[in-house]
């Protein structure tokens, strides 16, 4: 008796958004953000970690969907870390960005089989391009900050360890000011 062998296939899907498509999904995110500022922070937070681990926990999520939500899981984690911590305008920014993903009943709401978060899929790339920088320092100061202290439970590690996060914030902190502008003198700033 032979086993069947299941071929999987991987193919692409590429399409491009218009200047109109663009601009209604700007105009999706606006809508957002204002609601955002009648919302408290942690609600928006907690409604995205929550699609976050719905989208994780979804047997028939396809595989693109799963990894794009770990951009949201990271935007979450912007706000939240207090070592990270940047400026409250960043905070506000994200958190008015998460607030779209924090709708269940988006464009194709989130119970539509398969459907549901393809929508946010989409917006998830869009997010994801805006803070493109935002996340990649964070990523690069995630990655530092484990890697700063080789014994963190002793006093003397744990007394320089704040100084040390500090030094590593301002650092990316210029680093990303100076990745934005290059893109701003390229023609390519975030909207």
């Amino acid at each position: 008796m032979t086993a069947k062998t299941k071929t999987v296939r991987q193919f692409k899907v590429s399409f491009e958004l218009d200047e109109s498509d663009v601009a209604y999904f700007r105009r999706l995110f606006r809508v957002a953000r204002r609601a955002a500022r009648d919302r408290d922070p942690q609600e928006i937070l907690d409604a995205a970690h929550e699609m976050v681990t719905k989208v994780r926990a979804t047997k028939k999520a396809p595989h693109f969907i799963v990894e794009a939500v770990d951009a949201i899981d990271d935007l979450t984690a912007i706000v939240t870390d207090r070592d990270y911590n940047p400026p409250k305008s960043v905070k506000k920014q994200v958190l008015g960005a998460l607030a779209y993903f924090a709708n269940p009943d988006d464009l194709i709401p989130d119970h539509v089989p398969v459907f549901g978060f393809l929508d946010d899929a989409l917006m998830i790339a869009i997010v994801e391009e805006q803070f493109k920088h935002e996340l990649w320092g964070f990523r690069k100061f995630r990655k530092q900050r484990y890697g700063l202290e080789h014994r963190p439970w002793t006093n003397v590690a744990r007394a320089r360890l704040p100084k040390r996060l500090a030094e590593i914030r301002k650092k990316i902190r210029v680093e990303i000011g100076a990745r934005r502008a290059r893109d701003e003198a390229r023609g390519r700033p975030g909207f």
